[in-house]
């Protein structure tokens, strides 16, 4: 029988923590997507304590990072073989570090392993800043136009990433086993080029954590936002459709304004509170066309954040009045 490799898809929010880790108690090797840090097995071994581990990094939500190396510290107690693989990342931090030492980027030309990252990274950056500055002085089909080609910069740093990743896993699998490999949503050019490489070999699994959930509350295995959904176009070269894409640009400028940032923690009403107000979201900028979002993002973008998305339900509340009376006025 063919050993099993599980692509999880997940996120690092406390939600998916009690899912993910009953997921990885059923799996022997579990691959993290983060870039080999020195003081890792330490902290598992608990020879160093989580605090002073993650004190130094920068989490995104720093409660479920500390729940997070919590479990896995059981985990090794366990026998779990727990390893981080993410080049990259970690190239990426090789190149802050040539920086940070007053080095400038003609000597990331003396690493060659270096060179593609940094490519990437520059190209995306520019495009990055470039719909900045788009958005603040520049009509909204230019800010369309910003977004798609910082998209497409995007894809080509996500298809390296996920190359780069999915090598080195390949090159360091066990022999037996079965295996986790954490990943975000994003990342299905990573399941396609392990897919595509070991299904002779072994079973590959593709899992969206939380699955269940999401299908109870959309009907769907899972919900891309706009602007994963363009990025994953461009990932996957898929043909130009330019109404498409740029109704997908007009709808991401729409969900970054309204999607919470904050750590959110379950509670007994809300056991998923950032997927609750992932799919809300996603729910309501689906409502929009093209000239819905071009109305409503320049106001948007002046209201607090929690008055974003009731005056965006005041506004399809009227739109939908608008299309039932405009008939009779004919």
């Amino acid at each position: 029988m063919l050993d099993e490799i599980n692509i999880v898809f997940t996120a690092h929010r406390f939600e998916f923590l009690p899912s993910m880790i009953d997921f990885m108690k059923k799996n022997d090797i579990i691959i993290l997507e983060e870039a080999p840090n020195s003081n890792f097995q330490r902290m598992l071994k608990g020879e160093i304590s989580i605090d002073s581990y993650i004190e130094d990094e920068l989490f995104e939500f720093p409660q479920f990072s500390y729940h997070f190396y919590k479990n896995l510290q059981s985990l090794h107690k366990e026998g779990k073989i727990i390893i981080q693989i993410e080049p990259y990342i970690e190239r990426l931090i090789k190149i802050y570090n040539i920086f940070s030492e007053g080095k400038e980027p003609k000597d990331i030309e003396k690493y060659p392993e270096l060179r593609e990252v940094y490519e990437a990274e520059k190209k995306a950056t520019k495009e990055l800043i470039d719909f900045y500055e788009a958005s603040i002085s520049k009509s909204f089909d230019e800010i369309i136009e910003s977004v798609k080609r910082f998209a497409k910069a995007d894809a080509e740093r996500f298809r390296l990433r996920d190359y780069l990743r999915a090598e080195e896993i390949i090159n360091k699998l066990p022999k037996e086993g079965k295996i986790f490999i954490e990943a975000g949503a994003i990342h299905q050019y990573l399941r396609k080029i392990i897919s595509e490489r070991l299904s002779k070999l072994y079973v590959v699994n593709r899992i969206f954590l939380l699955q269940n959930k999401v299908k109870e509350l959309t009907g769907k295995v899972w919900l891309f936002p706009p602007g994963d959904i363009l990025t994953l176009r461009y990932i996957f070269n898929k043909k130009e459709n330019k109404e498409w894409e740029n109704l997908l640009s007009a709808r991401s400028l729409i969900y970054i304004l309204l999607i919470e940032k904050d750590e959110m923690l379950p509670t007994e009403a809300n056991e998923f509170p950032h997927l609750v107000d992932e799919v809300e979201v996603i729910k309501f900028i689906g409502k929009l066309s093209l000239d819905d979002c071009k109305n409503l993002y320049f106001q948007l973008r002046f209201q607090m954040k929690e008055r974003r998305k009731k005056f965006i339900a005041k506004y399809l509340q009227t739109k939908q009045q608008q299309s039932i009376i405009l008939p009779h006025l004919s």
